[in-house]
């Protein structure tokens, strides 16, 4: 009976999903001078969240993913712990992101500096590096 039941929830999750248009997982990126949020909710409603500081932060590099028919321009940031995080344009919030990075990340250039290097030519990853990758570097444009 309550295998019964966690499937009939799983179907009404989907179809929920479905009828609100969701087709896939769907990420919002939230930001301020300390941090970043990204959240994300998939196709069967599940949740989740990766948060991190900007001070963290170690690098920054744009570059372009080919989907065949468009390209998708994405930041790849790597944090001190090795971690990384992947955002795209396609997602909420990156167009406020990628304006405020300078400020969050001094020293980072500006979308106007870097996306036609990303851009252009298409279809290849063109990776740009838009933030300093030496740890000296960025502690001492943060001090």
């Amino acid at each position: 009976m309550i295998d019964e039941l966690k499937y009939l929830y799983r179907v009404a999750e989907r179809q929920k999903a479905a009828y609100t248009g969701r087709r896939e997982t769907a990420y919002t990126i939230f930001h301020n001078a300390n941090a970043m949020k990204l959240s994300f909710v998939g196709m069967k409603n599940e949740r989740g969240q990766l948060v991190f500081a900007w001070q963290d932060t170690v690098q920054v590099k744009a570059f372009k993913r080919d989907l065949y028919a468009v390209d998708l321009i994405c930041l790849a940031i790597l944090m001190k712990n090795n971690k990384a995080v992947e955002i795209n344009e396609e997602m909420s919030g990156w167009e406020s992101l990628v304006e405020k990075l300078p400020q969050y990340l001094p020293g980072c250039q500006k979308f106007e500096e870097w996306f036609s290097l990303v851009a252009y030519p298409a279809f290849k990853p063109n990776i740009t590096t838009i933030y300093p990758a030496s740890l000296a570097i960025a502690s001492l444009l943060r001090s």
